[in-house]
């Protein structure tokens, strides 16, 4: 019995360490309201936050979104979906 437990918590905590490699092809979409812009001083990176998650971006499309909009990521541009007070 503590072996099986051993083993399963082996599994979990290799399972976690090492990268998925069943996706990495497939450009994740993200679809989400923003949060909060931040620019990054230090590598000057545009950043937005949506749903608790930092996502850099480029710099003509932060200065056209605002905290509130919708915005979407289809794995190769960004764009607005809603503005927030449309």
């Amino acid at each position: 019995m503590l072996r099986a437990v051993l083993l399963v918590v082996l599994a979990t905590t290799l399972a976690q360490a090492i990268p998925s490699c069943g996706g990495a092809d497939e450009p994740t979409e993200v679809v989400g309201w923003i949060e909060a812009k931040r620019i990054d001083s230090f590598g000057h990176y545009f950043l937005i936050v949506i749903n608790s998650v930092e996502y850099q971006v480029p710099g003509y499309f932060y200065q056209q979104v605002e905290v509130g909009d919708l915005v979407k990521w289809d794995g190769m541009t960004w764009t607005i979906v809603k503005k927030r007070n449309a």
